[in-house]
């Protein structure tokens, strides 16, 4: 009878987990019965008996031992909670941050009369740069900082990473899976930095991707999402490492050598470690210099490593049974929406998206590819200020995109050939010669630009080879992406343009001058290098807005001729100066002309000049000056 009870409980206490309180419950429910057995059961602890033999009797931990392991198993408990609760802080931390947004893009129409509160706000927080006066100048090479707001939100992001990793532990002498304190820390943050940088995964793809909702949302440009994809990307960089080095160093602390060439031949630690190899490679290959300076290779081995990431982390999280398997399936899901909706839009643009046929001139005095694209069959209207990525379809590489604002769309009308291609050749028709006549029936829009290196340079070259004729290729169109900017709310609008950002006004301007509710004054202060490219947009699309009353062009030449091409009736209606422009007497002098009204400050052009006209806006930006706002017009990689 004795034995039979004894059995029972041996059965009942090997059942039973370790686990608040179970075993002492079970030990009290056959203490009746155990006063006679006392002796043949064994006590051990932490480290007695040894645990090289084998016993085959019935043992039960010491009181000290049990309380330790209850101890154990609630802080595991505990700090998985919290590896739980910041793995979601993140999602968290975004959604507020485009929630302020959202609200912010609801408010912003509402409010015209702004209070003392509002404009300090303005001055301090949301318009100035970080530090002095650089947000879109580089700092030698390394990197731009973004604008002031930007900024504290990143940091705020950064400082909740740091807290999330280093907080929410019970570490203790004696933990039962790991009594050295040293390998508590290094394992329970190994592990808190792993699915912390797991868990920005789906926000590194969503904010890194050119259609995403939060954009339409919040109303913020491309820029702003770009700059918050790579910090996101470059915490979750960093953890991964901590992550992964900090179980290196576990493995070697429990085995050395050849525990870890052991457990090196699981699939979930060798995927695990690829994927921080890649992901570091990822990073490593985004810097400032390789995006300027190598922009097809960074795409090209953002794309390669971006997959083989997610691929590794497959691996790495199979352990787990699919639980952490989501974080990889959205960034996929993401990525795939993502691509749906630009060959949405391709189609929208043009049903047969693989046979739109493009014309492409080159001026080598102006220095400037001029890009014709029929746009008859495009479902939507081109709105002002929208850019759209072209891509080319005639070579190998025909997956490349760049950005590029429309300059003018045309409607159909009859232009002698010289007109509708001022930008044809290396030389302008001389004043004898027959010019030959292009009947254009279809709607077109045009884009302006600088040809420099990679594919602008690649242009050049289509346009060269079609000389004296446009070269002719196939293009495919993905857009429209940005917004209009509200300057028809403004009494006076100044544009603030170097080179090829003249598009940006070009684009505005008849808006702006067909509306009699528009701006009463509307000033293009241009500095540009080359006269030739000034007298050709002079006289073609400019030529129109130069006979409105409202308008005003004035043309900085900063380069060393100033000797003009063209001198027709057209571009004595701009003024023409020689030397850089003066951004704060240009913002001062429209503050001043006319009555009192609000003005608007649109930037575009090269970095100098954006983070001059920036610092000029804040430092005016005060309660006794009328209401100025400030808006950039740039593309950053």
């Amino acid at each position: 009878m004795h034995e039979s009870r004894l059995s029972n409980f041996s059965a009942s206490l090997l059942g039973c987990s370790l686990y608040r309180g179970c075993l002492a419950t079970r030990i009290k429910q056959y203490e009746p019965d155990m006063s006679g057995y006392r002796a043949q059961i064994i006590i051990f602890d932490a480290t007695d008996p040894s645990r090289a033999h084998r016993y085959g009797a019935l043992m039960l931990p010491s009181q000290a031992y049990y309380e330790i392991w209850i101890r154990t198993l609630a802080a595991h408990e505990y700090i998985w909670d919290y590896h739980y609760y910041y793995g979601w802080a993140m999602g968290i931390f975004w959604a507020m941050v485009i929630a302020i947004g959202i609200v912010n893009r609801i408010l912003t129409p509402l409010s015209t009369i702004q209070g003392r509160g509002s404009l300090w706000l303005k001055r301090n927080v949301l318009l100035p740069a970080t530090f002095g006066r650089r947000c879109v100048q580089d700092f030698d090479g390394c990197g731009t900082l973004p604008p002031r707001m930007q900024t504290l939100t990143l940091s705020l992001f950064v400082i909740l990473n740091m807290v999330c990793s280093i907080h929410g532990y019970q570490i203790f002498e004696g933990y039962g899976y790991y009594p050295s304190v040293w390998l508590q820390i290094l394992r329970h943050v190994s592990d808190r930095t792993g699915i912390i940088s797991f868990a920005n995964f789906p926000l590194i793809w969503l904010f890194g991707m050119r259609n995403n909702i939060v954009i339409w949302l919040t109303g913020w440009d491309f820029k702003t999402y770009n700059n918050f994809h790579r910090w996101v990307g470059r915490v979750a960089t960093v953890q991964a490492a901590i992550h992964s080095v900090g179980y290196i160093i576990i493995i070697f602390q429990r085995g050395g050598w050849e525990y870890f060439w052991k457990i090196s031949n699981l699939k979930f630690w060798w995927t695990g470690e690829l994927a921080t190899i890649f992901i570091c490679l990822l990073v490593g290959l985004s810097f400032f210099w390789v995006r300027r300076r190598q922009y097809e290779f960074f795409l090209i081995s953002h794309i390669i490593l971006s997959i083989l990431v997610l691929v590794a982390m497959l691996g790495h999280v199979s352990i787990f049974r699919g639980a952490y398997d989501p974080l990889v399936w959205i960034p996929v899901l993401i990525w795939l929406l993502d691509r749906v909706i630009r060959a949405v839009r391709m189609i929208a643009f043009n049903p047969n998206f693989w046979n739109t046929s493009a014309l492409i001139t080159y001026n080598e005095d102006a220095h400037m590819v001029r890009v014709v694209v029929p746009a008859s069959s495009s479902f939507y209207k081109i709105e002002p200020g929208t850019f759209y990525y072209l891509m080319v379809l005639n070579r190998w590489n025909f997956w490349e995109s760049h950005p590029f604002t429309v300059a003018t769309v045309s409607e159909p009308e009859t232009y002698a050939l010289s007109d509708r291609a001022p930008l044809l050749g290396h030389t302008s028709y001389s004043s004898g010669e027959m010019e030959p006549e292009y009947e254009k029936t279809k709607r077109e829009m045009t884009f302006l630009i600088r040809p420099y290196d990679s594919f602008t340079s690649r242009l050049r070259r289509y346009a060269e080879q079609g000389w004296p004729k446009p070269d002719q290729v196939r293009v495919a169109i993905d857009g429209p992406y940005g917004r209009t900017l509200p300057l028809e709310r403004f009494d006076k609008v100044v544009f603030i343009v170097g080179g090829s950002g003249i598009a940006i006004p070009l684009s505005y301007l008849n808006k702006l001058t067909s509306s009699a509710t528009g701006p009463k004054l509307v000033e293009v202060h241009w500095a540009v290098r080359q006269s030739a490219f000034a007298d050709d947009v002079l006289n073609h699309e400019l030529s129109d807005a130069l006979e409105k009353k409202q308008v005003r062009v004035v043309i900085y030449e900063t380069g060393t001729s100033i000797v003009r091409s063209s001198d027709t009736a057209t571009c004595h209606l701009a003024e023409w100066r020689h030397g850089r422009l003066n951004v704060e007497g240009i913002i001062d002098n429209a503050l001043d002309s006319g009555d009192e009204g609000s003005l608007a400050v649109v930037t575009s052009g090269p970095a100098k000049m954006a983070d001059e006209s920036r610092s000029a806006v804040v430092s005016r930006t005060v309660e006794f000056m009328p209401r100025i706002e400030y808006f950039e017009e740039s593309f950053q990689w």
